[in-house]
This record gives C-alpha cells, sequence and structure tokens, in this order.
C-alpha cells in the first residue's frame, strides 16, 4: 500500500492532533502534582524560602515560593537552585523560568504543559522521519507513529510536568541526525552543527541523554569500522566530545551530580546480604516490566510476553532459516531502545517509569515494525491492513481502560474544611507535595518532628516480602538511610514544640492537620491535644495504602498519600 508524501503529512498531521487532544483531556483533569512537578516551579522560579519551623505561611508566600515574580528571566537565579538542588542540569529550568517570566505570579499546571507540547510535537515529528528513514517507507512509519503518539506512553510523558518530554525531543534528534550522518556520502558541515547543537542541549536537559546517545554513538561506531569510514567517525566523535565539554564548561557540577548529587543514597553503608540484592533485581525488573505493560500494551503483561517471544522466534527464524539479516538501520532503534530500558531499570534509583520515557518510543516502534515484518510476510496487503487494525485496537483499548500516571484526582482535600492548616512533617520535608493545597487555606504552619512512625519499617518489609524481596530484617537501615538522606551525622530536628506558645494557633476553634505518614500518628495528635485548646479531632482523610501502588517509590512522591489528615477542634 502506498501512501503519497502529501497525503502521509496529512496523517502525521491528524495523529499528533488526536494525540494532543487527549493529553489536553488528561491535564484539565489532572487534579494535584507530583513532588517533583512542584519543586521544578520552585527550582525554576524563585529562591524564596518557606517558614517550615513553626511561622506562618500565606498563600501568598506559596505563589512567591512557586511563581516568577521579581525574578522574571533571571536565569542566574535558575542556575544557583540547580547547584543546590544538585540533582539535574539547568537547561530545563531556564525553558520553565522563561514560560512563567511571561506570567508573573501566576502558578498553573498550563505552563510547563506548553513546554511538553512544543516538545512532543517536534518528538512525534522525528519518530515519524526516523521510521521513514529506517524502512524507506511512509505507511510503516505512519503505523509506529501511530501506535506511539496513541499510547499511555506518550501520554504519560507529555502530561508529566518535568524535563522527560524535552529529553525524549533531544534523544530522538541525536538519533535523527546520527542516521543522516551515516547516510550521508559526503560530509555535510550543518549536520555536524546540528549535532552539537542537540548534544549540548541535551546534556544539559538530563544526564539519561548521555546514556542514549552513548548506545546511539556505539551503533554508529561499529558500522564505520566496518566500512572503515573513518573520517566521519572522527569528525562525529570529535563533535559529541567539544558538546559536552561545551556543556561541561557551562556547568561544571556534571560530573559531581552524576557520581553524587543530592540524594546521599549511593554513600550509605547498609548491610544488605545478597539473597536481598538478587530478589531485589527481581521485582525492579518485574516492576519496569509491568511499566511497560501498562504503557504500551494496554497494562497486559501476557501480550507484553507473547510479542516478546514472538519477536525472538521469528528473528531466530529469519536470520537463522531463512538466512535474511535485519537491516542496519534496525540497530540503531533496537540497541539504544532495548539496552537504554533495561540498563536504567537496574541503575535507576527508585522505580518508576519516568527513567525510561526515552526508550518507550523505540521500544514501541520495534515492536510495531516486527509485528509489520511478521504480518507481512505471509501476505504483504493483508498483513499491512492487519497491522493498523491491530495497532489501532490496541490504541483504543490503552485509552479507553488504562489511566495514566500522574493525573491525581481521588482526594478530597481541594475542598478545605477549615480556614487555616498545620502540617507536621519530617526531616525530608514532605510539605513540598501539599504546596497546591496550603495555597487554599488564609494561614498555614509547617512543623517537624522526629517521632517517626513506629510501623513504618514493618509495613516496607511486608510490602518487599509480599513482592518476593527477602530482606532478612534489614529494612530498618535503608528506612533511617532514606530519613537522613545519607548523612553520616544526623541529629534528629524537631520543631513541633513552636505550637505551644503560638498566639493564633491557640485562638482558632479548628485547624485542618496533616501529620505525615512517617511520623508517629498518635505521638503528635497527643502533642497538639496537649499543648494547644484543640482537645478534639476527626479523621478526613486517611493516607493512602502502600498496596495502592506498584512500588513504594511512587508512594512517597505520590501527592495524595504520606499524610492522615484531620480536623482538630476545642
Amino acid at each position: 500500500m502506498k501512501i503519497s508524501t502529501k497525503a502521509s503529512r496529512i496523517i502525521v498531521a491528524a495523529i499528533i492532533i488526536i494525540s494532543l487532544c487527549v493529553s489536553f483531556f488528561y491535564v484539565a483533569v489532572k487534579q494535584g502534582y507530583h513532588e517533583d512537578e512542584l519543586l521544578a516551579f520552585n527550582l525554576a522560579n524563585s529562591s524564596k524560602q518557606l517558614s517550615t519551623d513553626g511561622g506562618w505561611n500565606t498563600p501568598e508566600d506559596f505563589s512567591e515560593y512557586l511563581t516568577a515574580g521579581e525574578h522574571r528571566f533571571d536565569y542566574s537565579n535558575a542556575y544557583q537552585n540547580q547547584i543546590i538542588d544538585a540533582s539535574h542540569p539547568p537547561f530545563w529550568y531556564f525553558l520553565v523560568h522563561t514560560v512563567c517570566s511571561f506570567f508573573p505570579g501566576v502558578f498553573s499546571k498550563y505552563l510547563i504543559f506548553g513546554i511538553n507540547i512544543v516538545m512532543m510535537v517536534c518528538s512525534l515529528i522525528l519518530l515519524y522521519l526516523i521510521g521513514k528513514r529506517v524502512t524507506g517507507n511512509n505507511l510503516y512509519a505512519l503505523i509506529a507513529l501511530g501506535g506511539y503518539a496513541l499510547s499511555i506512553a506518550c501520554i504519560t510523558t507529555t502530561i508529566y510536568l518535568r524535563m522527560y518530554a524535552t529529553l525524549v525531543f533531544f534523544a530522538l534528534a541525536f538519533l535523527y541526525i546520527t542516521l543522516v550522518i551515516y547516510d550521508r556520502k559526503k560530509i555535510k558541515p550543518t549536520d555536524y552543527i546540528f549535532m552539537f547543537l542537540i548534544v549540548f542541549f541535551g546534556v544539559l536537559t538530563q544526564y539519561y541523554f548521555l546514556v542514549f546517545a552513548g548506545l546511539c554513538g556505539f551503533v554508529y561506531f561499529i558500522f564505520c569500522i566496518k566500512d572503515k569510514k573513518i573520517r566521519p567517525l572522527i569528525i562525529y566523535i570529535l563533535t559529541a566530545a567539544a558538546a559536552f565539554g561545551c556543556a561541561f564548561a557551562f556547568y561544571p557540577y556534571i560530573i559531581e551530580n552524576l557520581f553524587g548529587g543530592n540524594r546521599g543514597l549511593g554513600s550509605l553503608s547498609i548491610n544488605i546480604d545478597t539473597i536481598t540484592i538478587i530478589t531485589y533485581v527481581g521485582y525492579k525488573l518485574m516492576t519496569y516490566f509491568e511499566i511497560l505493560a501498562k504503557e504500551l500494551f494496554s497494562g497486559q503483561l501476557w501480550l507484553l510476553i507473547i510479542c516478546a517471544l514472538g519477536m525472538v522466534g521469528f528473528f531466530v527464524y529469519f536470520r537463522f532459516v531463512k538466512k535474511i539479516k535485519l537491516p542496519r538501520k534496525a540497530f540503531f532503534i533496537m540497541v539504544p531502545g532495548i539496552i537504554t530500558f533495561g540498563a536504567i531499570a537496574l541503575v535507576s534509583p527508585f522505580n518508576s517509569d519516568r527513567y525510561v520515557m526515552t526508550s518507550l518510543p523505540m521500544l514501541s516502534m520495534m515492536t510495531i515494525f516486527a509485528v509489520i515484518k511478521i504480518f507481512t510476510y505471509f501476505s504483504k496487503n493483508r498483513g499491512e491492513l492487519a497491522s493498523v487494525c491491530a495497532v489501532a485496537l490496541l490504541s483504543v483499548l490503552g485509552l479507553i481502560f488504562i489511566r495514566p500516571y500522574y493525573i491525581y484526582g481521588k482526594t478530597n482535600l481541594y475542598q478545605p474544611k477549615t480556614k487555616d492548616c498545620l502540617f507536621v512533617g519530617t526531616e525530608i520535608k514532605e510539605w513540598n507535595k501539599c504546596i497546591d493545597k496550603f495555597m487554599q487555606y488564609d494561614e498555614t504552619m509547617i512543623v517537624q518532628t522526629s517521632k517517626l512512625s513506629p510501623t513504618l519499617t514493618t509495613e516496607l518489609e511486608d510490602f518487599a516480602n509480599s513482592r518476593g524481596v527477602i530482606t532478612n530484617g534489614k529494612i530498618k537501615g535503608f528506612v533511617d538511610g532514606y530519613m537522613t538522606s545519607g548523612m553520616l551525622e544526623y541529629n534528629a530536628h524537631d520543631s513541633l514544640e513552636n505550637i505551644k506558645g503560638d498566639e493564633k494557633l491557640n485562638s482558632l476553634s479548628e485547624i485542618t492537620v496533616y501529620i505525615s505518614r512517617i511520623a508517629d500518628q498518635k505521638a503528635v495528635s497527643d502533642y497538639i491535644k496537649q499543648n494547644t485548646g484543640l482537645k478534639n479531632s476527626e479523621l478526613i482523610q486517611a493516607d493512602c495504602d502502600f498496596n495502592d501502588f506498584y512500588n513504594w517509590y511512587d508512594y512517597f512522591v505520590n501527592t495524595e498519600s504520606y499524610c492522615n489528615v484531620y480536623r482538630f477542634y476545642k
């Protein structure tokens, strides 16, 4: 089946528009934020510090914390915030700050979503161009584009208000420019200028770009060596190295971030048994397979397994029975897609879909091209039609039955029961997850307690054991390390006592109280009742259960978890 260039462009536009409409729908119903989404606004825009040891914060304080006000177009502030945060490079935060600077004092999910829309439109166009360059067939490229653009993977990447949509764009741009250079018979300087810019901004967007780009470069390196294309290979390597060097010169904290960062967990000395490591790796991989099934296979793990086995089986058949080799360009999709997914699944600090978002377009395209190859082997025309129908059916089922991550909307905390709020957290600053809720109250007091939940370790042990991880009772070491962020010298901080003499708090007849799940609920509740005039309490909303989430880290960063919320009253 032949598709004209004009018709293919119309179809590409239609697919992208449908994808964006679905994303707009989910952003419109999105209620609440991932912890890092809120943090992104702060790091990009503000140097504001909130009062977290007993002072009162107003909605204006929270607005200043999240929005661009006095720091409009102040990129040095965003740069400095990233040095302090020590987790990510600054370029994406510059983009966020630029958009927010045009809307001073405005906190809105649509500001970052606008960036994601632009990046995903460009990414989907690149994905089509990559598919066309790999297969030489407009129809196959369109099927692959539709399969990813209408998948939960694409929707999730677009609605998650972080740098991953931008990262996907730079990863696909690097893959595309590598394919262009590979196809060139003569060196074209503009190709390497584009490559330099892509690497420079890709490195300064997110460090996983290095993994994906490195694997693309590895494939190009192998083929250049085999074809004895030494001169273009040298220029390719020097261009990438120069771009990385310039990125490092611009932000010399790259190495420190890669091998240290502010998480501190990597420096922990925790006595973990070998069986724990082995079983945890198994759980980790299974979690990522579940993520992959949800993102690309309508949540059906069995379908993922069948497709994987079918692909391997037919590869063996074509390669060793029919003596048909895979086209070289297929390796530019397979190697970065598979290895990036597997490597990140193993080394990611936590189990989360966002870490593998870069590899999902490649895995989607690879699977769809394999399905097309298998179907058309039996009948070309019917195989093409069957491929279109299969991809369309899977996309529709996924969009109907699968709920994307990051839309939340299960809480009733956006309808305040009182005028003021008290938040009791711990050393890991849980209040950062709830800022958008605090903006609804006249004033919010934030304090911290050193009294931790006596059942947290047991709950995590049970959670891990129920998923096949043999902990041998050593979760406590990890919990302690997580709570102290890996600090070798840790002094428990407690500002809960500041509520005793607070005139405003003691003048109130009622107040909404958030108590971190990590804190000792009874001890904190008793302390409030003993030291204020608020002697009674009722539960407004119980915290989510660990088992509501596919992995424990998802629980810890979910905007609708972490706290039991009460109304205290006289």
